[in-house]
Protein backbone atom coordinates (compact mmCIF):
# COMPACT_ATOMS: atom_id res chain seq x y z
CA UNK A 1 0.00 0.00 0.00
CA UNK A 2 1.31 3.53 -0.93
CA UNK A 3 2.36 5.73 1.82
CA UNK A 4 -0.54 8.56 2.85
CA UNK A 5 0.73 11.91 1.56
CA UNK A 6 -2.40 13.64 1.43
CA UNK A 7 -4.06 14.98 4.32
CA UNK A 8 -8.28 15.01 4.43
CA UNK A 9 -8.74 19.00 5.45
CA UNK A 10 -10.89 21.71 6.05
CA UNK A 11 -10.29 25.43 3.92
CA UNK A 12 -10.57 27.41 7.16
CA UNK A 13 -8.41 24.98 9.19
CA UNK A 14 -6.44 27.29 11.41
CA UNK A 15 -2.65 26.08 10.39
CA UNK A 16 -3.51 26.32 7.20
CA UNK A 17 -3.84 30.15 7.09
CA UNK A 18 -0.60 30.68 8.32
CA UNK A 19 2.31 32.50 6.16
CA UNK A 20 4.27 30.76 3.78
CA UNK A 21 7.36 32.05 5.59
CA UNK A 22 5.83 30.96 9.09
CA UNK A 23 8.91 30.00 11.48
CA UNK A 24 6.98 26.91 12.66
CA UNK A 25 8.62 23.55 13.13
CA UNK A 26 5.33 21.50 11.92
CA UNK A 27 5.63 23.85 8.64
CA UNK A 28 9.09 23.74 8.12
CA UNK A 29 10.16 21.08 5.32
CA UNK A 30 8.17 19.66 2.46
CA UNK A 31 10.78 16.62 2.44
CA UNK A 32 13.88 14.99 4.14
CA UNK A 33 17.22 12.97 2.68
CA UNK A 34 18.59 10.97 5.59
CA UNK A 35 22.38 9.68 4.95
CA UNK A 36 23.82 6.63 7.32
CA UNK A 37 20.49 4.65 6.98
CA UNK A 38 20.30 2.47 4.39
CA UNK A 39 22.21 0.89 2.24
CA UNK A 40 21.93 -0.85 -1.16
CA UNK A 41 24.24 -4.16 -1.91
CA UNK A 42 26.77 -3.17 0.69
CA UNK A 43 27.38 0.59 -0.03
CA UNK A 44 25.45 3.05 1.76
CA UNK A 45 22.88 5.40 -0.18
CA UNK A 46 21.09 8.81 0.69
CA UNK A 47 17.32 7.73 1.46
CA UNK A 48 14.43 10.72 0.91
CA UNK A 49 11.04 10.63 2.52
CA UNK A 50 8.61 13.49 2.04
CA UNK A 51 5.80 14.70 4.10
CA UNK A 52 2.70 12.27 5.08
CA UNK A 53 -0.27 13.20 6.63
CA UNK A 54 -1.13 12.20 10.30
CA UNK A 55 -4.07 9.91 11.66
CA UNK A 56 -7.10 11.02 13.85
CA UNK A 57 -8.00 9.70 17.12
CA UNK A 58 -11.46 8.81 17.97
CA UNK A 59 -12.51 10.79 20.82
CA UNK A 60 -12.62 8.62 24.58
CA UNK A 61 -15.33 9.69 26.57
CA UNK A 62 -16.81 8.78 30.21
CA UNK A 63 -20.32 10.07 28.72
CA UNK A 64 -21.75 8.37 25.68
CA UNK A 65 -24.96 9.96 25.23
CA UNK A 66 -23.61 13.68 24.80
CA UNK A 67 -23.17 14.43 21.14
CA UNK A 68 -19.83 16.33 21.01
CA UNK A 69 -19.73 19.89 19.01
CA UNK A 70 -16.34 20.25 18.99
CA UNK A 71 -15.88 18.84 15.42
CA UNK A 72 -12.85 21.78 14.18
CA UNK A 73 -9.41 21.48 14.53
CA UNK A 74 -9.62 17.31 14.99
CA UNK A 75 -8.65 16.82 11.08
CA UNK A 76 -5.02 16.15 10.25
CA UNK A 77 -3.14 19.22 9.29
CA UNK A 78 -2.26 20.32 5.65
CA UNK A 79 0.48 19.30 4.68
CA UNK A 80 3.25 21.66 3.92
CA UNK A 81 4.00 22.29 0.05
CA UNK A 82 6.81 23.72 -1.48
CA UNK A 83 9.37 24.15 1.54
CA UNK A 84 12.55 23.41 1.59
CA UNK A 85 14.47 20.20 2.16
CA UNK A 86 16.26 19.01 4.97
CA UNK A 87 19.22 16.69 4.72
CA UNK A 88 20.07 14.76 8.10
CA UNK A 89 23.33 12.48 8.68
CA UNK A 90 22.20 9.52 11.31
CA UNK A 91 24.19 9.47 14.18
CA UNK A 92 23.81 8.00 17.58
CA UNK A 93 21.48 5.26 18.43
CA UNK A 94 19.43 6.57 21.80
CA UNK A 95 16.62 3.86 22.55
CA UNK A 96 14.10 1.67 21.34
CA UNK A 97 10.66 1.24 22.25
CA UNK A 98 6.84 -0.36 21.52
CA UNK A 99 6.77 0.92 17.49
CA UNK A 100 10.53 2.06 16.67
CA UNK A 101 14.18 3.40 17.51
CA UNK A 102 15.18 6.86 18.13
CA UNK A 103 19.22 8.27 16.40
CA UNK A 104 20.41 11.67 17.10
CA UNK A 105 20.67 13.00 13.73
CA UNK A 106 22.96 16.17 12.62
CA UNK A 107 21.75 18.60 10.02
CA UNK A 108 23.49 18.57 6.93
CA UNK A 109 22.12 20.81 4.81
CA UNK A 110 18.73 22.83 4.41
CA UNK A 111 18.09 23.09 0.26
CA UNK A 112 15.81 24.81 -1.32
CA UNK A 113 14.35 20.76 -3.25
CA UNK A 114 15.91 17.66 -3.09
CA UNK A 115 19.42 17.98 -4.62
CA UNK A 116 18.34 21.36 -4.78
CA UNK A 117 20.75 24.56 -3.76
CA UNK A 118 21.43 25.70 -0.25
CA UNK A 119 18.70 27.68 1.99
CA UNK A 120 21.02 31.06 2.50
CA UNK A 121 18.25 32.52 5.02
CA UNK A 122 15.98 29.79 6.09
CA UNK A 123 13.13 31.42 8.43
CA UNK A 124 13.46 28.38 11.14
CA UNK A 125 16.36 28.39 13.37
CA UNK A 126 17.11 25.18 13.56
CA UNK A 127 19.98 23.60 15.88
CA UNK A 128 22.99 21.51 14.59
CA UNK A 129 21.36 17.95 16.14
CA UNK A 130 17.92 16.70 16.04
CA UNK A 131 15.80 13.39 17.05
CA UNK A 132 14.39 11.03 14.07
CA UNK A 133 12.41 8.31 15.33
CA UNK A 134 12.53 5.46 13.23
CA UNK A 135 9.41 3.05 12.87
CA UNK A 136 9.55 -0.49 12.66
CA UNK A 137 7.67 -1.47 9.15
CA UNK A 138 5.06 -2.86 11.09
CA UNK A 139 3.89 0.51 12.75
CA UNK A 140 3.77 2.81 10.52
CA UNK A 141 0.51 3.54 11.73
CA UNK A 142 1.14 4.16 15.27
CA UNK A 143 3.55 7.08 14.20
CA UNK A 144 1.08 8.69 12.14
CA UNK A 145 -1.43 8.98 15.23
CA UNK A 146 1.85 10.39 17.27
CA UNK A 147 2.31 12.75 14.22
CA UNK A 148 -1.53 13.76 15.42
CA UNK A 149 -1.11 14.89 18.93
CA UNK A 150 2.05 16.82 18.17
CA UNK A 151 -0.76 18.41 15.62
CA UNK A 152 -3.20 18.58 18.60
CA UNK A 153 -0.14 20.53 20.63
CA UNK A 154 0.79 23.46 18.82
CA UNK A 155 3.72 25.18 18.82
CA UNK A 156 1.51 28.51 18.66
CA UNK A 157 -0.23 27.64 21.84
CA UNK A 158 2.81 27.05 24.07
CA UNK A 159 3.04 23.64 23.37
CA UNK A 160 5.65 22.32 21.15
CA UNK A 161 9.07 23.63 22.46
CA UNK A 162 7.59 24.19 26.02
CA UNK A 163 5.63 21.27 27.17
CA UNK A 164 6.91 18.91 24.69
CA UNK A 165 9.20 18.84 22.18
CA UNK A 166 9.46 20.54 18.79
CA UNK A 167 8.13 18.27 16.24
CA UNK A 168 9.04 18.73 12.62
CA UNK A 169 6.84 16.66 11.05
CA UNK A 170 6.20 13.45 9.69
CA UNK A 171 7.89 11.61 6.61
CA UNK A 172 7.27 8.10 4.92
CA UNK A 173 9.27 6.32 2.21
CA UNK A 174 8.25 3.24 0.30
CA UNK A 175 12.28 0.87 0.54
CA UNK A 176 11.45 -0.13 -2.97
CA UNK A 177 11.17 2.77 -4.21
CA UNK A 178 14.93 4.11 -4.34
CA UNK A 179 15.53 -0.09 -5.76
CA UNK A 180 16.11 -0.87 -9.85
CA UNK A 181 15.17 -4.28 -11.19
CA UNK A 182 16.17 -6.57 -10.69
CA UNK A 183 15.32 -5.27 -6.95
CA UNK A 184 18.12 -6.34 -4.46
CA UNK A 185 17.20 -5.60 -1.08
CA UNK A 186 17.60 -2.10 0.42
CA UNK A 187 19.15 -2.44 4.12
CA UNK A 188 17.28 0.00 6.82
CA UNK A 189 19.65 0.33 9.58
CA UNK A 190 17.34 -0.01 12.48
CA UNK A 191 15.66 -2.59 10.99
CA UNK A 192 18.60 -5.47 11.42
CA UNK A 193 18.78 -6.94 14.48
CA UNK A 194 21.57 -8.63 16.85
CA UNK A 195 21.43 -12.02 14.51
CA UNK A 196 21.79 -9.68 11.28
CA UNK A 197 18.36 -10.73 10.10
CA UNK A 198 16.61 -7.63 8.19
CA UNK A 199 13.26 -7.02 9.67
CA UNK A 200 10.90 -6.23 6.98
CA UNK A 201 11.21 -9.34 5.09
CA UNK A 202 9.18 -11.74 8.14
CA UNK A 203 5.72 -10.46 9.29
CA UNK A 204 4.60 -13.88 10.57
CA UNK A 205 4.15 -11.90 13.84
CA UNK A 206 1.61 -9.51 12.69
CA UNK A 207 -1.49 -11.55 13.25
CA UNK A 208 -3.82 -8.14 14.40
CA UNK A 209 -5.96 -7.47 12.44
CA UNK A 210 -4.71 -3.72 11.65
CA UNK A 211 -1.02 -4.94 11.86
CA UNK A 212 -0.58 -1.64 14.10
CA UNK A 213 -2.73 -2.10 17.15
CA UNK A 214 -4.04 1.81 18.17
CA UNK A 215 -6.51 2.06 21.37
CA UNK A 216 -9.17 3.49 19.82
CA UNK A 217 -9.53 0.50 16.89
CA UNK A 218 -11.29 -1.93 19.49
CA UNK A 219 -12.46 -0.63 22.77
CA UNK A 220 -15.56 0.65 21.31
CA UNK A 221 -17.05 0.79 24.57
CA UNK A 222 -14.68 3.68 25.72
CA UNK A 223 -15.34 5.99 22.65
CA UNK A 224 -18.43 7.40 21.05
CA UNK A 225 -19.20 8.21 17.64
CA UNK A 226 -20.04 12.10 16.93
CA UNK A 227 -20.02 12.30 13.77
CA UNK A 228 -16.02 13.02 12.96
CA UNK A 229 -15.36 11.74 9.24
CA UNK A 230 -11.59 12.61 9.52
CA UNK A 231 -10.43 8.89 10.87
CA UNK A 232 -12.53 6.78 8.84
CA UNK A 233 -11.60 8.90 5.58
CA UNK A 234 -7.97 9.16 6.54
CA UNK A 235 -5.59 6.64 4.61
CA UNK A 236 -4.09 5.46 7.33
CA UNK A 237 -7.70 3.79 8.75
CA UNK A 238 -7.10 0.74 6.58
CA UNK A 239 -3.47 0.70 6.36
CA UNK A 240 -1.49 -2.76 6.12
CA UNK A 241 2.02 -3.48 5.67
CA UNK A 242 3.25 -5.14 2.84
CA UNK A 243 6.06 -7.05 3.60
CA UNK A 244 7.02 -6.98 -0.26
CA UNK A 245 7.60 -3.26 -0.05
CA UNK A 246 8.15 -1.87 3.77
CA UNK A 247 7.21 1.45 4.22
CA UNK A 248 9.41 3.33 6.20
CA UNK A 249 8.04 6.13 8.52
CA UNK A 250 9.98 8.99 10.47
CA UNK A 251 9.36 11.36 12.81
CA UNK A 252 11.65 14.43 13.36
CA UNK A 253 11.92 16.02 17.01
CA UNK A 254 13.59 18.13 18.75
CA UNK A 255 16.69 17.12 20.33
CA UNK A 256 16.55 16.55 24.18
CA UNK A 257 18.44 15.18 27.62
CA UNK A 258 18.33 12.87 29.61
CA UNK A 259 15.48 11.13 30.93
CA UNK A 260 13.48 11.45 34.82
CA UNK A 261 15.02 9.45 37.14
CA UNK A 262 14.42 8.32 40.89
CA UNK A 263 17.63 10.51 41.56
CA UNK A 264 16.38 13.44 40.21
CA UNK A 265 13.09 12.80 42.11
CA UNK A 266 14.71 12.28 45.50
CA UNK A 267 16.94 15.51 45.25
CA UNK A 268 15.04 17.50 43.34
CA UNK A 269 11.50 18.64 44.90
CA UNK A 270 10.88 21.28 42.04
CA UNK A 271 11.04 18.62 39.70
CA UNK A 272 7.89 16.74 40.93
CA UNK A 273 5.73 19.76 40.49
CA UNK A 274 7.45 20.51 37.29
CA UNK A 275 6.31 17.08 36.05
CA UNK A 276 2.69 17.71 37.64
CA UNK A 277 2.40 20.84 35.79
CA UNK A 278 2.98 18.99 32.68
CA UNK A 279 0.23 16.73 33.13
CA UNK A 280 -1.90 19.95 33.30
CA UNK A 281 -0.47 21.26 30.70
CA UNK A 282 -1.67 18.37 28.44
CA UNK A 283 -5.33 18.40 30.06
CA UNK A 284 -5.29 21.97 28.54
CA UNK A 285 -5.91 20.15 25.27
CA UNK A 286 -7.90 17.46 26.41
CA UNK A 287 -5.01 15.10 26.17
CA UNK A 288 -4.58 11.77 27.82
CA UNK A 289 -1.04 10.40 27.16
CA UNK A 290 -1.73 6.66 28.28
CA UNK A 291 1.86 6.22 28.87
CA UNK A 292 2.73 8.07 31.17
CA UNK A 293 6.21 7.06 33.14
CA UNK A 294 9.82 8.37 33.88
CA UNK A 295 11.57 7.50 30.53
CA UNK A 296 8.87 9.33 28.79
CA UNK A 297 9.81 12.20 30.83
CA UNK A 298 12.93 14.08 29.47
CA UNK A 299 14.97 16.96 30.13
CA UNK A 300 14.79 20.41 28.20
CA UNK A 301 17.60 22.15 26.52
CA UNK A 302 15.89 25.01 26.10
CA UNK A 303 13.86 27.60 28.57
CA UNK A 304 10.48 28.53 26.58
CA UNK A 305 8.34 29.75 29.68
CA UNK A 306 4.89 28.35 29.43
CA UNK A 307 2.08 30.55 28.85
CA UNK A 308 -0.04 28.65 31.72
CA UNK A 309 2.18 27.95 34.37
CA UNK A 310 4.33 31.32 33.84
CA UNK A 311 7.80 29.38 33.88
CA UNK A 312 10.33 27.17 31.62
CA UNK A 313 9.11 23.59 32.50
CA UNK A 314 12.68 22.03 32.52
CA UNK A 315 10.87 18.86 31.40
CA UNK A 316 9.06 17.33 28.30
CA UNK A 317 7.12 14.93 27.63
CA UNK A 318 7.40 12.60 24.63
CA UNK A 319 5.73 9.61 22.77
CA UNK A 320 2.80 9.72 22.02
CA UNK A 321 1.47 6.74 19.83
CA UNK A 322 -0.60 4.90 22.75
CA UNK A 323 -2.23 8.65 23.74
CA UNK A 324 -6.19 9.41 23.33
CA UNK A 325 -8.06 13.36 23.41
CA UNK A 326 -11.48 13.93 24.38
CA UNK A 327 -13.75 17.08 23.92
CA UNK A 328 -13.09 20.30 25.82
CA UNK A 329 -16.79 20.82 25.03
CA UNK A 330 -17.93 18.09 26.77
CA UNK A 331 -18.09 19.28 30.50
CA UNK A 332 -18.15 15.68 32.20
CA UNK A 333 -15.18 14.48 30.42
CA UNK A 334 -12.98 17.44 30.91
CA UNK A 335 -13.88 16.90 35.13
CA UNK A 336 -13.47 13.06 34.96
CA UNK A 337 -9.91 13.09 33.38
CA UNK A 338 -8.43 15.78 34.22
CA UNK A 339 -9.09 14.58 37.96
CA UNK A 340 -7.97 11.00 36.78
CA UNK A 341 -4.95 11.96 35.13
CA UNK A 342 -3.89 13.45 38.48
CA UNK A 343 -5.00 11.08 40.77
CA UNK A 344 -3.27 8.42 38.52
CA UNK A 345 0.19 9.88 38.66
CA UNK A 346 0.40 12.60 41.36
CA UNK A 347 -0.21 11.81 44.93
CA UNK A 348 -0.67 13.96 48.10
CA UNK A 349 1.81 17.39 47.93
CA UNK A 350 3.61 15.70 44.60
CA UNK A 351 5.92 13.47 47.83
CA UNK A 352 5.33 10.24 45.78
CA UNK A 353 4.45 8.40 42.14
CA UNK A 354 2.86 5.46 41.99
CA UNK A 355 4.92 2.51 41.02
CA UNK A 356 3.55 2.50 37.26
CA UNK A 357 5.07 6.20 36.92
CA UNK A 358 8.37 3.94 37.26
CA UNK A 359 7.74 0.95 35.47
CA UNK A 360 9.51 0.28 32.22
CA UNK A 361 8.75 -1.57 29.07
CA UNK A 362 9.41 -5.72 29.42
CA UNK A 363 8.66 -6.81 25.99
CA UNK A 364 7.06 -5.80 22.90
Amino acid sequence: MAPPTAAATTPGQRLDELATDSPIALLAFSSMTIHGLASYKGTQVPFTLHRSTSFPSRRITSVDTVVCGEMEEWDSMPLPVGKPHLELELGEFLDDGRIGFAYVARVVAILDRPGGAPVSNPSLELSTELVVKLVRPTNCRSLAREAWFYERLPELEGFQGAVVPLCYGFFTAMTTAMQRPPPAPLEIKPWIDKHTKHAPVDFRGVTRKYGDELPDDYAVDRYYDDGRMCRTDSPWYEWRPDPKNPLLGVLVLEKLGETYSHEVFDTDRRSRKDVADLIDDLSAVAVKHHDFKFNNVVRALTNVVCPRHGYAHRWRVIDFDKSEKWAKTIPADVEHFTRLMRLVYVKTNYNEFPDNFWGSFTGY
